[in-house]
């Protein structure tokens, strides 16, 4: 605060900064400029600070305004000519701050005084370095002002069959939403809840039997685990389909089951994988190795490929992880309200007794093995007394959207509205095309290893740039992880997941690379510069330009775009706004580019510029290069 007021002196701003609801002036500098703007029109119309400050919104373009005013919020009923009219009026004409604003339809869009700029938010900028845009410099996070706690669950791959284009997207968006919580003061779990328990790996183990084989495990283990689910599954598909069909025709007669369907899924392929889940679950010493070793396995190939993808889980879950004890307690629950019934052997929930528009839950099926969702609705209590959380995120594709509405509507039903309250499905399109590119019985690392693959096929146009980072052969992972993760990132969750790897070699604006490129250029700039030294009237005049400005203006926008990631939970917009940051700092260099001297002024700006940069990458899950030893930074420059 002391820093801040004496940036606030230096440009004439009365102090104490005015009190405004809801504004954090010391963790975003839209927020001060908002505060004093809702002063200025709270006077104006005399009406309450609060009620002007809402009506004050971020236009998300620095072409747009730093701020606008919504004149129907700010005199509901008014006319907004009439209203601008009277602001334009009796608006300060020399205030220290803004210019003169101008009306564009109903907003009257608000610019801060270009020479004001770099005084106010260079400096608020590198006070905060590393905390700039998120809550931590509150000190809001300590445990003695209640930190709360969020727990998000994602990529929870099978470990039957391949690491799916899903699983990919959910482990990007899912560790990103952790970072982004973490920056806002929460206390974050991670867990990965691994579908390694029911018919799937029942299924595993029949095809064990037939087809497995312990030389060729000792050999590849995940890789012949896949192989062999696979023949399994290609002879289990006659019989899945032959039932598909007798329910179906038992369905357009309306009812519930047929004995074409009960007698097709007691024999065969069907009997064997519901034979072997029961033994699964009544703890069979053969079975239950058998489980054990295929989930180890996999468990430790996952932890090799989410390290390399720059990764990490609290918790290695799973549905075998549920405690029967849990399971049990759901059921009495669900009878004691008479929310479940028998039927044919198996216990179902009719989805519209408890809310939903239709659909029958199955919790038991009729061979009284337990299903998903009865693992599911267990886990959320063994979670709730384990955690205590405020907030339980699921970062699951869109397909699993139905049983979602099932868990969320049983939970209400079972008088559980507060613990469902805190429940969250962050959803994301399961269309993706990267089984095409991959093919069939792929391993996660062949992910990473399609991107390291493009990344080292990059074309000799781009050899300049690349030469900023450093040697392209000691990069080449990080790089690749870096292209990944932002062409992740970049796409909203309802677009198709494209994984397009010959678009991962490319320096386009915004892209994993381009940012990589500046953030590193940035770092050679600042060598041997002194950006946090006491500026001159020179250097501030000279960065008062209006390159520099809109930079700057851009850099003061960074935490506003975290707060709204905050409540959309939509990475693409922090990708664009970084792209905003590097594609104005292309427009700051002179004729002659970075070969002219870095003045104190400019190396300020840089270093600003590097902070907001690098807090964003960082924030996505990329470590920049010019951290690395191999990197052009940690190297002497000739000359």
């Amino acid at each position: 605060m002391e820093a801040l007021q004496k940036s606030l002196q230096s440009l004439s701003l009365g102090l104490p900064i005015p009190q405004v609801p809801l504004t954090e002036v010391l963790l975003n500098p839209l927020d001060l400029i908002r505060a004093y703007l809702a002063q200025i029109l709270a006077d104006i119309v005399n009406c309450e600070i609060e009620n002007a400050s809402k009506s004050i919104q971020w236009p998300n373009n620095i072409f747009n305004g730093d701020l606008a005013v919504i004149l129907p919020r700010l005199r509901p009923g008014a006319k907004a000519e009439a209203l601008a009219l009277e602001l334009m009026e009796k608006f300060p004409k020399d205030h220290p701050l803004f210019i003169l604003p101008f009306l564009e339809g109903v907003h009257f869009r608000v610019f801060v005084r270009p020479e004001a700029v770099p005084r106010l938010f260079l400096q608020y900028i590198l006070d905060r370095e590393d905390s700039y845009g998120s809550a931590s410099s509150s000190g809001r996070s300590s445990a003695s002002n209640g930190q709360k706690k969020l727990v998000v669950e994602f990529s929870s791959p099978n470990i039957t069959s391949e690491f799916q284009g899903k699983h990919l997207r959910s482990t990007i968006i899912g560790a990103f939403i952790g970072r982004l919580y973490e920056s806002t003061g929460w206390d974050v779990t991670r867990i990965n809840y691994l579908g390694d328990w029911g018919k799937p790996i029942a299924l595993l183990r029949v095809g064990w039997s037939k087809y497995g084989s312990e030389e060729a495990y000792e050999a590849d283990p995940v890789g012949h685990l896949l192989e062999v689910y696979h023949k399994i599954e290609e002879d289990f598909k006659p019989e899945q389909d032959a039932s598909r069909q007798a329910r179906d025709d038992v369905a357009k007669e309306g009812k519930d089951e047929g004995e074409a369907q009960v007698e097709i899924e007691s024999r065969g392929i069907f009997a064997e994988r519901n034979d072997a889940f029961k033994n699964l679950e009544d703890g069979e010493e053969d079975t239950a190795a058998f489980w054990k070793r295929v989930r180890d396995v996999n468990i430790d190939n996952y932890t090799k490929f989410y390290e390399r993808l720059g990764v990490r889980f609290d918790d290695y879950s799973g549905e075998s992880q549920v405690s029967p004890e849990v399971m049990v307690e759901v059921e009495q629950m669900l009878k004691d309200k008479n929310l479940s019934e028998e039927s044919g052997g198996a216990w179902i929930i009719h989805m519209q007794n408890v809310g939903a528009k239709a659909g029958t839950a199955i919790i038991r099926d009729r061979s009284g093995s337990s299903t998903y969702l009865l693992r599911d609705l267990a886990a959320v209590l063994e979670r709730s007394r384990k955690y205590s959380f405020d907030k339980m995120i699921y970062v699951v594709a869109s397909d699993n959207s139905v049983h979602f509405t099932q868990l969320f509507k049983i939970l209400e039903a079972l008088d559980l509205e507060d613990l469902t309250g805190k429940l969250q499905h962050v959803r994301f399109s399961e269309v993706s095309k990267m089984a095409a590119t991959l093919g069939k019985g792929y391993k996660p690392q062949a992910i990473l290893d399609k991107c390291a693959e493009a990344i080292s096929g990059l074309p000799e146009v781009d050899s300049d740039k690349v030469a900023v980072m450093g040697d392209l052969g000691q990069m080449v992972e990080p790089l690749a992880t870096s292209a990944l993760i932002v062409q992740e990132l970049s796409s909203r969750s309802a677009t198709v997941h494209n994984f397009d790897t010959s678009a991962l070699a490319s320096f386009k604006l915004g892209s994993g690379l381009d940012l990589q490129y500046w953030i590193s250029k940035l770092y050679l700039l600042l060598k041997g510069a002194t950006p946090t030294a006491e500026l001159a009237d020179e250097d501030y005049e000279a960065l008062a330009e209006e390159d520099q400005t809109n930079l700057l203006r851009i850099l003061a926008q960074y935490p506003e775009v975290i707060n709204v990631t905050y409540h959309s939970l939509e990475p693409s917009g922090i990708v664009t706004y970084l792209a905003s940051v590097t594609e104005q700092l292309s427009e700051c260099f002179g004729e002659n580019g970075e070969d002219e001297a870095v003045t104190p002024g400019m190396a300020a700006l840089y270093e600003a510029t590097r902070i907001v940069l690098e807090n964003g990458m960082k924030l996505l899950g990329l470590t920049p290069v010019a951290h690395l030893p191999t990197s052009r930074v940690d190297t002497p420059v000739e000359g």
